[in-house]
């Protein structure tokens, strides 16, 4: 209990005096994990110095001490006692059971020796959120804080706490996990192949077709036998013939036209124009022609003549030389021509070489077809198995959905079942501390998995939902926490629940009832713990039972000073 002396600070919302840190503590030694968010660690040096001790009294008689320092944090200390030690930290070095056990060790050896068979095959850490419960862990009945995760992570634990064979509930979520991911695999890998939905004995007839074609060009390319350098001998031998070959033919066509037109021009050079006739001609038209004239015309004709010779000859040699060149260009060709001929043969090795080029292209085109094909059949059998699993996994899934509605049914109607006899001290708590009517329910939701509800109960007799604010829900945590711990009195199972803030926005009256709760189940042997105000009381303490008295008090925290903070130090 922390008390308020300060005027100033009743108006406070936060004290900061650590009568909520005192749970942190007790889970600390509950072996809680290290983080570097946890008071301790976020203020190393402050802390590291420091050594918890916590004294269990176990369910099979004696007491076990469970000793943890904050540096390093994750080696732990265990000593077995038959009495209680009052304080260990006076025990100069104790001789430990076990000495400095790592983190992951110490978990297993403290749930073999808290031998909590009912909640197997998890360990007391899966428990503690509903043993130590924070302001944060009021929001909901069953989904604790720390249960963020998927629901078959905790489901199927609350399931067990409640009475539930978790079996089958386990299976039911590690079924319905399997299908989600092969409904999730189904729709990817029809993506994947745009909804196409192919036959696959379609696909292995066009793959045997496919693989046929290919055998048929793998066979036609195994009967050639080529040299590459053969091969490439005689292409260039080919096309250095046809190049010659080429050129001769084009330079024996310019002969041909030139000894042409030599010919043309040697039939031309003839002087048509003779004086005397000319003389004649210009007599009978009365025209005279002077000596004087017909001198000129007769020595023009003479120059005419004379350069005509010379042209004559010139051209004439020309000629012969064209001719003589034109006939060595016929022998040159004809020794090609024959030289081509002979080389006509590798000609057939050329057009293979083609022939080979244009069936490798295609055999490698099938080859990818064939590559595409074989994918599509891979993914059709993916497919089909996909399907089959769905189907399989679908089946079973409804077996497991019907084994645990069974199940449900079963223990729900029996009053003397775990679960009911659960759900009948919860509705004890709420009645006596609210007078309203509370119920607790499992149902089967419309996803195949578990949903566990605690509702109140209207003046119709109808379960509602409603939030009725945060001091039911409260209340609601409270009396699930205290009515499970009483269901398992008869075995061997944690018998402390801590409250932090139990007390808080409740009216007097329901406070009152509240305590007398707690003191009805401290009678059956459960230890309520609580954090509180003094302000949070309805009575001064020590007015009456329907208050706390001063034995009731361990701890008492106030905000005079460092002395009445719980680490007896300034704030942090």
């Amino acid at each position: 209990m922390a008390e308020i002396r300060v005027p100033a600070n009743r108006l406070l919302d936060t004290h900061n005096l650590g009568k909520s840190t005192l749970a942190e503590i007790i889970d600390f030694c509950l072996l809680k994990g290290k983080s570097g968010s946890f008071f301790l660690y976020k203020h190393k040096s402050l802390f590291e110095k420091f050594v918890f001790y916590l004294e269990v009294e176990l369910p099979s008689g004696g007491y076990l001490t469970i000793s943890r320092p904050v540096d390093p944090g994750s080696r732990i200390y265990f000593k077995r006692s038959e009495t209680s030690i009052e304080n260990m930290a006076a025990q100069g070095s104790p001789d430990w059971d076990h000495s400095g056990v790592s983190f992951e060790r110490a978990k297993l050896l403290l749930d073999g020796v808290l031998a909590l068979d009912a909640i197997r095959p998890w360990g007391i850490r899966k428990l503690i959120g509903y043993l130590i419960r924070s302001q944060r862990d009021y929001l909901d009945v069953f989904q604790l804080s720390k249960f963020a995760g998927k629901h078959q992570d905790w489901k199927p634990f609350v399931a067990h706490i409640l009475g539930m064979d978790s079996t089958p509930v386990v299976g039911l979520y590690q079924k319905r996990e399997e299908l989600a991911q092969a409904n999730s695999d189904l729709a990817t890998l029809s993506r994947e192949w745009s909804g196409e939905d192919v036959d696959p004995s379609v696909l292995d007839g066009l793959i045997s077709v496919k693989k046929r074609d290919i055998d048929a060009r793998v066979a036609t390319l195994a009967s050639f036998n080529f040299q590459e350098e053969d091969s490439r001998t005689t292409s260039d031998l080919i096309d250095r013939t046809e190049a010659q070959i080429s050129a001769l033919n084009e330079e024996s066509y310019r002969l041909t036209q030139l000894i042409q037109r030599i010919v043309e021009s040697l039939e031309e050079e003839q002087v048509l124009f003779r004086p005397k006739d000319a003389d004649k001609l210009f007599r009978e038209a009365g025209v005279l022609l002077g000596d004087q004239i017909k001198r000129e015309y007769d020595q023009l004709i003479a120059f005419n003549r004379s350069i005509t010779v010379e042209r004559q000859e010139a051209l004439q040699s020309q000629l012969s030389e064209s001719r003589v060149r034109l006939a060595e260009l016929r022998i040159e060709l004809d020794a090609l021509n024959q030289q081509r001929a002979q080389s006509l043969d590798y000609l057939r090795v050329s057009d293979s070489m083609e022939k080979y080029k244009t069936l490798s292209l295609e055999l490698s085109n099938l080859q990818g077809e064939l590559s595409v094909l074989e994918a599509k059949r891979n993914a059709a059998a993916r497919l089909a198995e996909l399907r089959r699993q769905q189907r399989s996994l679908t089946e079973d899934f409804g077996h497991l959905q019907t084994e645990v509605e069974t199940q449900i049914e079963e223990i729900s109607r029996n009053e003397e079942s775990r679960f009911g006899r659960l759900r009948r001290y919860f509705t004890q708590i709420i009645y006596e501390v609210l007078g309203q009517n509370a119920i607790i329910a499992i149902r089967m939701n419309g996803q195949g998995g578990l949903d566990f509800t605690a509702e109140f109960v209207g003046n119709s007799g109808v379960a509602t939902s409603g939030d009725r604010g945060t001091s039911y829900r409260k209340l609601l945590c409270i009396a699930f926490d205290l009515a499970f711990l009483r269901t398992y009195l008869d075995v061997p199972f944690p018998r402390f629940v801590y409250h932090d803030g139990a007390l808080e926005q409740l009216e007097p009256r329901k406070r009152e009832k509240l305590i007398g709760v707690f003191r009805e189940y401290a009678a059956f042997g459960v230890q309520p713990i609580m954090s509180l105000l003094d302000s949070d009381l309805p009575e001064p303490v020590g007015s009456g039972l329907e208050t706390l008295m001063p034995e009731d008090i361990v701890v008492t925290l106030h905000d005079e000073g460092q002395e009445g903070r719980l680490f007896r130090m300034a704030k942090w």
